[in-house]
């Protein structure tokens, strides 16, 4: 090979070289240009999910003070605490809130045992399943450490791959009950099913939607409590249940007498169900870009308190709240 092919072969070898380096480079800075936008969207999604919890807390406020006046006109607002989901558009992309008054689900440190046995069959869980959850959660917040036949204490917490100890104590936040024995994140959370001749899954309500901390009362609201609590409530049938969550869609119900035309005058129901608007509610805020996907998810609990100074008061707060979709596949 004389002088001119090697230099032929050398340039050529540079010109390889050079193209996988240019390659490499525009590969790069196409990473970063991702990475970058992806980072933009998640802070713009969870600004908006900001947004939206700031509108709910509002709204709410505002229907505590126009609350005669709503009911004179007629006009009912949709910023309703019934779970619900409420979708507001924002700059590229939306949030949708849902609100949850805290008079609508059952006191976890104060619920009796059987309408906590209740709630948890209508999640559709088998009967060992149920035995285990209700007497681990009773075992839980009791302040003493001997166990039910089905329950759990510090033998059991204690002998697990992460050991801790039981709390033998009242509940502080609802998020609690996962370290209760039997609760899974799809029972707390959520899950997806598919009902008879739906082709589309559904999300079916976790004990996230269905207890609180905040009301010390074994009573619950009519016009906020979810159907399965309503179907917890001994006497109570699905069409009684229908009935109640289809009078209270476009108007809440308004005193006990409007109550007792939707359920009958049954003194069984009405000493579990009571027409007590919400003072604290828990607020659940997604934001999201739909275009690319982006999506960040906040929670709070508020206190609602017009006589004050501060209007509101946070409770309790996560500020990157798991998304159910992300942690339980359809």
């Amino acid at each position: 090979m004389n002088n001119k092919g090697i230099a032929l072969v050398l340039v050529l070898l540079v010109v390889v070289l050079l193209m996988v380096i240019v390659l490499e480079f525009s590969f790069a800075m196409k990473v970063e240009i991702t990475a970058t936008q992806n980072s933009k969207d998640e802070t713009d999604c969870y600004f908006y999910a900001q947004s939206g919890f700031q509108q709910a807390v509002a709204e709410i406020i505002k229907g505590h003070v126009f609350r005669d006046e709503e009911e004179t006109t007629g006009e009912v607002s949709p910023w309703r605490d019934d779970q619900r989901k409420i979708e507001m558009e924002i700059g590229r992309g939306k949030a949708e809130i849902i609100i949850s008054g805290e008079r609508g689900k059952y006191d976890i440190n104060t619920v009796p045992e059987d309408l906590l046995m209740n709630l948890i069959a209508t999640l559709g869980l088998e009967k060992r399943e149920r035995d285990i959850i209700v007497d681990s959660i009773l075992d839980w917040k009791d302040d003493d450490n001997l166990h039910r036949i089905n329950g759990a204490e510090d033998d059991y917490y204690e002998s697990l791959s992460d050991p801790y100890h039981s709390k033998d104590g009242p509940f502080d936040t609802v998020e609690e009950l996962l370290l209760v024995r039997g609760i899974t994140p799809s029972l707390f959370y959520g899950s997806f099913v598919t009902g008879k001749g739906e082709k589309k899954p559904f999300r079916q309500k976790g004990l996230v939607d269905l207890v609180t901390v905040y009301t010390r009362s074994f009573q619950v609201d009519a016009n906020s409590a979810p159907r399965e609590v309503l179907m917890s409530i001994p006497g109570m049938t699905e069409d009684g249940a229908d009935q109640i969550i289809e009078a209270r869609k476009e108007k809440p119900l308004k005193d006990l007498n409007t109550l007792r035309q939707e359920v009958g005058d049954q003194a069984l129901l009405i000493k579990y169900l009571a027409i007590s608007p919400s003072m604290v509610y828990t607020i659940i805020s997604t934001g999201s870009i739909p275009e690319s996907g982006g999506m960040r998810r906040i929670k709070g609990v508020v206190k609602i308190n017009l006589k004050g100074r501060e209007k509101f008061q946070v409770l309790y707060w996560v500020d990157n709240y798991p998304i159910a979709e992300n942690l339980i596949s359809p």
